[in-house]
């Protein structure tokens, strides 16, 4: 390949196995509906859905909101302030008098509960649902509903209040507390229905210092969350470099009238757990408590993910090509259409490419075979899926994974792709061969160490397929620095992405200008994808609702470099 072409926006190339023709067909992109909350929510409008004491509330828009007096205690105040000073415990502090609590591990968080007098609740979400107009929010770290800034609804006057209360009785309350000098607070509304979620990120960015959440939740029974509804405030523990690890150390359920903040740091690691129910939405106003500089920030901005390794081919291994794959790609007319393909769009799926009785031992092992050892893939803000232990493979599955490092494959992509991968020309091909397992709940977010530092060409196979699961989206290189940003936390509220207006539409028209290819599972499909220097790529994360009844996805990830 003379030159480095880029991939074609939303397009996918089809070969037909049978008659070596190839044929195109565009992706559909997703295009989110701005007006789908206010129709997810308008049953929630109706006051038979709120508590029986929310009558007239809902609709008293000239009531003020109260902070709680009890917080405002001398005797709480100190106390809270001692606790949080106080570096011990695994176990929480508890005021016995309010029910605040505060852990210090793995990092300082605070809950508060009914921090607004009685009975707002309920008319702070009628403004929501009434007034409030929400944006889709989609890319690799998050799916969920938001507005723009409290401080641009001068139509919502009680969210307009509660920014008012944040700023002059939280925000000065908070710095004797935590000891903090607090200069201005930002602040937006949230709202995750079924399935949206938002992933591993620690908020960490310049002058953040405190990030907050605030819960609303006022519907007769649903005033607590259970963990199974899920949207849970999900804590992680960090290793000496400051990489989250899995599991979840500790998960805090949504609760009416709750308040939640916590010390922005190095290791403030969170995520929101994906919201599992159907009956209610996932609503809080959340944001920043900014000041001086995070003296956290600067020693983060050098930390680094980890990259892929890359070794030489096998030349020991020696695999008969025509006992495994399809014979039409062995075929020299075919090889030449495949090249001529790649070199025109720069990607190409190979449907059936292996033998049907070889893709059905393989799958079969994958499924059964208790031998195979398997590893979570971490750190917990780059990536969540297993990878095989590649030593404890055997049989079929062996076989196809000798298979992508042998000679044999590096000469048979030579004829696909017009690389140097094989021959006397040339000079130090490498490969790196990873074989994945895909669950609810996996993903990979960009920024991962998987952004493409050389022109590089990836090889994506799927076995036990399934729809949803494993689905992968490249990336123009333009759209690395942003996305970068938004994994950073600039984007990210304490609980939410949070920007400017016209940052964020630019955002939105930026990501769905620079998606280059989408990638879905197929079974026994080998996709093909020559991409260039700075294209990166992610993995969506696996929805609970996607079905995978067959069992987990598994993926041959593979990528080669001349």
């Amino acid at each position: 390949m003379e030159k480095c072409s880029p991939l074609k926006a939303k397009r996918k190339d089809k070969l037909d196995n049978n008659e070596d023709k190839l044929q195109h067909e565009d992706a559909a992109a997703a295009v989110s509906d701005d007006e789908a909350p206010q129709k997810k929510l308008a049953r929630l409008s109706d006051g038979a859905s709120l508590d029986a004491d929310d009558t007239g509330a809902a609709g008293d828009n000239d009531a003020d909101l109260a902070l709680n007096g009890a917080y405002q205690k001398k005797d709480v105040t100190q106390w809270l302030q001692t606790a949080w000073s106080t570096k011990q415990a695994t176990q929480p502090a508890r005021d016995d008098k309010t029910g605040a609590q505060i852990y210090s591990e793995p990092f300082q968080i605070c809950l508060l509960p009914e921090l607004l007098t009685q009975g707002r609740t309920q008319a702070l979400v009628h403004e929501m649902i009434n007034k409030v107009h929400w944006s889709r929010k989609q890319m690799d770290l998050y799916e969920f509903y938001q507005s723009t800034d409290l401080s641009n609804m001068a139509e919502c006057h009680l969210l307009t209040n509660f920014l008012q209360l944040l700023r002059k009785q939280v925000r000065p309350w908070l710095e004797e507390v935590t000891g903090l000098k607090l200069d201005y607070v930002s602040a937006s509304c949230s709202m995750y229905t079924c399935g949206d979620y938002l992933l591993v990120h620690d908020d960490l960015l310049k002058d953040r210092q405190i990030a907050f959440i605030y819960y609303l939740s006022p519907w007769e029974g649903a005033e607590e969350w259970s963990e199974e509804q899920g949207g849970c405030l999900e804590i992680f523990s960090s290793d000496e470099q400051c990489f989250p690890q899995f599991p979840v150390q500790r998960k805090i359920a949504p609760k009416n009238n709750q308040f939640a903040f916590f010390k922005v740091g190095a290791r403030s690691f969170h995520q929101v757990g994906e919201v599992t129910t159907f009956d209610y939405p996932r609503l809080t106003i959340n944001g920043w408590f900014h000041g001086a500089t995070n003296e956290a920030f600067v020693a983060d901005s050098s930390r680094a993910f980890p990259r892929l390794s890359y070794l030489q081919p096998d030349i020991n291994n020696r695999p008969k090509l025509g006992l495994l794959l399809n014979d039409v790609y062995l075929k020299a007319a075919t090889c030449r259409s495949i090249q001529k393909r790649i070199e025109e769009n720069s990607e190409i799926c190979l449907y059936e490419f292996f033998k049907r009785e070889k893709f059905e031992l393989a799958r079969a092992q994958l499924l059964n075979d208790e031998t195979l050892s398997w590893r979570r893939q971490g750190p917990a803000n780059a990536h969540n899926y297993e990878v095989l232990d590649l030593s404890t493979a055997k049989g079929t599955v062996e076989e196809l994974l000798q298979l992508f490092r042998s000679n044999a494959m590096f000469h048979l992509l030579r004829d696909f792709t017009d690389l140097d991968l094989y021959g006397v020309d040339a000079i130090t091909p490498t490969c790196s061969v990873e074989l994945q397992r895909w669950s609810h709940g996996n993903y990979t977010v960009l920024g991962d160490g998987l952004v493409s530092e050389d022109n590089t060409l990836d090889l994506v196979y799927y076995l036990n397929a399934a729809e949803g699961a494993a689905v992968i989206t490249y990336l123009s290189p333009e759209v690395e620095q942003r996305s970068a940003a938004v994994e950073n936390g600039q984007n990210v509220s304490g609980d939410a992405e949070q920007t400017l207006d016209e940052v964020e539409e630019e955002e939105e028209e930026c990501h769905d200008d620079s998606v280059l290819l989408t990638i879905t599972p197929v079974d026994n499909a080998l996709n093909i994808v020559y991409r260039c220097e700075g294209t990166t790529k992610f993995t969506k994360y696996v929805s609970r609702n996607t079905p995978l009844d067959k069992g987990p996805v598994f993926v041959i990830s593979c990528s080669y470099k001349e």
